[in-house]
């Protein structure tokens, strides 16, 4: 029985389907349906052992428990559920991680802050430290260690702000010690010091210069949840509101990337994602996309998987190399994958943001180029069926109302573009970590009217996505397709009952039917590298 326990909350805990997109799902509060038809939706049970270890776990928490196992420790990923089979009495020490624990991190604020109602994955994260076993075993001395994408949360800077997360803290008997970053080396010293019984800081954040390298970190042990692969970590952009753009740029070589695939592939997972914080750049010292490293990659990855999806990619990127693309799709699609998804961080129509906030995101084009970047980009992925998740930021710090309007502009362009748009508020996160949090009581009628373009939009373009979505082979394909078919008319229903439906005032443009522009690349204003 392992004597250190490593858990998250359940809307984690969930392979989705099989579908990581739906994961979004679980950013949102119950509303008007009951949580059960939620989590039916969004977050299945997943499945386990007799000893509650899943038999797929979120990534991040697989290198941890790797970290822990090659370091000589007991430890294990435990299913939420099955902490009572270890506590009180068997674990000495409980490493809990998750993606949002307080509903703070995008897109959980936006959509809990718009139906005014707390998200699924906060009160899940909730109900599993309030758990009898859990508070029991803390009582007789169970360590706590908290980390993950959401660490920051517990800091002492965010509980000065927000009272209610310390007053949760307190009525759990508290948490040890709060650990911001890679923590992939650090991890093993400090659950050292809690076996040992010795002081444990209350609050670490690890530097850039903390981060481990490439050979530094482990390989995961057993299966990842949807076969996700980390391909390399870091970015070079350097958006001022992303925190992964402090951390070095490093890329994994393809033989560690083979014995993960090769763990997830063994237990028969056929779907999986390549993740990093731009796949296009593999291997890439810089933001030239390197075909050589990319197409081997790609290669590599569908020996294992029958489908490969990409965690996220930049407009920019795209658009170096428009042509890589398609040889990507050369690749990837076949008789067993007719598409391939993504997210790509568009944040804003407004060149104006993009110089103020993200200057790097568009290199190497000029700011003033953005929106037609993005429209074209929006083609280029269409054209070779990607259908990717976009998200826009509400209320950057010096966001202006020509700012968001050119934001509206840019959605109108995008209207009939194949793919969902996901508004995100902004959250104090990277060099504007000082920042405040960007909050519904402050959405201004234009920053309202660009929520509801987006939702309407999304929720045309649902409709036309779930034949592709639902690609299972099976009776049971059809059953899903009508099910979410049917919360996809439930949630139109609701838009258009509050007044929230507001479509394009009409763009003339034509995104989505790659038949009316087979000459679209290269664009003539800016310069495409090849």
């Amino acid at each position: 029985m392992p004597e250190v326990v490593i858990t998250c909350d359940w809307t984690m805990m969930s392979n989705h389907h099989g579908k990581e997109f739906l994961g979004f799902g679980t950013t949102t509060p119950a509303y008007i349906l009951p949580e059960a038809a939620y989590q039916k939706l969004f977050f299945p049970t997943m499945k386990c052992d007799e000893n509650g270890f899943p038999r797929q776990a979120p990534y991040g928490m697989r290198k941890i428990e790797a970290s822990l196992i090659d370091a000589g420790y007991d430890a294990r990923i435990v299913h939420p559920s099955y902490l009572s089979k270890y506590m009180p009495g068997e674990a000495k020490v409980l490493l809990v991680s998750g993606h949002d624990y307080f509903g703070l991190n995008p897109p959980s604020s936006t959509f809990g802050g718009v139906m005014k109602k707390e998200p699924l994955n906060s009160v899940n994260f909730k109900r599993m430290l309030r758990q009898p076993a859990v508070v029991e075993a803390r009582k007789q001395g169970l360590k706590i260690i908290a980390g993950g994408p959401c660490a920051w949360q517990l800091s002492p800077a965010t509980r000065m702000k927000l009272p209610f997360i310390q007053e949760f803290l307190d009525s759990i008997g508290g948490i040890d010690t709060v650990v911001e970053g890679e923590a992939d080396l650090f991890v093993r010293e400090i659950v050292g010091k809690a076996l040992r019984d010795e002081f444990m800081p209350p609050h670490v954040v690890m530097s850039p210069r903390d981060s481990p390298r490439v050979d530094q970190i482990s390989s995961i042990k057993f299966p990842s949840v949807n076969g996700l692969i980390e391909i390399g970590r870091g970015c070079c952009r350097g958006c001022s509101f992303c925190s992964v753009t402090t951390r070095p740029t490093r890329w994994y070589p393809l033989d560690k990337i083979e014995e993960e695939l090769k763990v997830n592939a063994k237990i028969g997972v056929r779907k999986g994602l390549l993740h990093s914080d731009d796949v296009f750049f593999y291997g890439s010292p810089n933001v030239m996309p390197h075909e050589e490293k990319l197409i081997p990659l790609l290669k590599l990855a569908k020996q294992y998987y029958e489908q490969v999806g990409w965690s996220h990619v930049a407009v920019a990127s795209l658009m170096t190399k428009p042509k890589l693309l398609q040889k990507c799709g050369e690749v990837l699609l076949d008789d067993k994958q007719k598409w391939w998804g993504v997210e790509v961080g568009v944040e804003t129509g407004s060149p104006r943001m993009i110089t103020a906030a993200m200057p790097g995101k568009v290199a190497p084009f000029k700011a003033s180029q953005w929106p037609e970047l993005v429209i074209q980009a929006a083609g280029l992925m269409n054209d070779n069926h990607v259908f990717p998740a976009c998200t826009f930021i509400v209320g950057l710090p010096q966001e202006t109302e020509d700012d968001v309007r050119a934001t509206i502009d840019l959605i109108d362009d995008l209207w009939d573009f194949k793919a969902i748009l996901v508004p995100m508020f902004f959250v104090p996160l990277g060099h504007l970590k000082s920042r405040d949090w960007f909050r519904r009581d402050r959405l201004s009628p234009l920053q309202e009217e660009l929520l509801m373009r987006a939702l309407t939009h999304g929720l045309r373009q649902s409709r036309s996505l779930l034949n592709d979505f639902f690609d299972w082979e099976g009776n049971h394909t059809q059953i899903y397709r009508s099910v979410f078919r049917g919360f996809i008319e439930f949630l139109d229903g609701l838009a258009r009952m509050h007044g929230l439906y507001s479509p394009a005032k009409g763009t003339g443009r034509e995104i989505a039917d790659p038949n009316r522009y087979p000459d679209r690349l290269p664009l003539p204003t800016i310069p495409v590298r090849e």
